[in-house]
């Protein structure tokens, strides 16, 4: 299954997952990323989906624009986010211009790809963003990639790859960055996430 073939999925569930994510999403995992930046910096929100943690960036008092792939979540996530950029493109071929970015935010987006795509990615990420720039990265903690339906046979399924701490530190390294913070969260289906997540802090030195 190609990476790229997750975008159908999130479009037909894009209305439950906003519904979702009005209930559970808190902007907690994104404290430790906001503290390593300062107000008014110009943050990319990488797979922004309902657009829940590009209102959080925002309300922080972020320059921030949101990136999506799938044409239902981009629509929900203008709608919470009124007057905001929101760039329409699968983000395994965003290619950013040079030191555009003070920091980027990845909230499950890169856990998408197969790990040779998304050591592509990040270091196209790298080069988006400025000396000292931030990179903010959950993905789910596992072993082998797998495609997943939540239960829904009819519908399409989305591509996930689990990450090992060791091995996702290894190619954020190799791309040029400097690991700052790797944080753990346990599983928790309630809102949505059955298996633990690694969160990673790196910066661009």
């Amino acid at each position: 299954m190609k990476s790229s073939d997750s975008v159908p999925y999130y479009e037909y569930h894009a209305r439950r997952l906003a519904d979702a994510d009005l209930v559970t999403r808190t902007p907690g995992e994104l404290l430790p990323f906001l503290q390593e930046l300062t107000p008014g910096d110009r943050i990319l929100d990488l797979g922004c989906g309902s657009g829940f943690d590009l209102n959080f960036i925002r309300k922080a008092g972020m320059d921030a624009v949101g990136l999506e792939g799938a044409d239902a979540r981009l629509a929900i996530s203008s709608d919470l986010n009124p007057g905001a950029t929101i760039l329409k493109k699968n983000f395994l071929f965003y290619t950013p211009a040079e030191g555009e970015w003070d920091g980027v935010w990845a909230n499950r987006s890169l856990h998408h790809f197969s790990p040779e795509a998304t050591q592509r990615v990040v270091a196209s990420l790298f080069r988006g963003l400025k000396r000292n720039g931030v990179l903010g990265a959950v993905v789910y903690e596992g072993e082998a990639g797998f495609e997943d339906r939540e239960g829904d046979l009819a519908g399409p399924s989305r591509w996930l790859q689990p990450w090992r701490e060791k091995a996702i530190s290894s190619m954020i390294e190799q791309s040029g960055f400097v690991i700052k913070k790797v944080g753990r969260q346990p599983a928790n289906p309630g809102m949505g996430h059955a298996l633990p997540s690694l969160l990673i802090l790196a910066r661009k030195i």
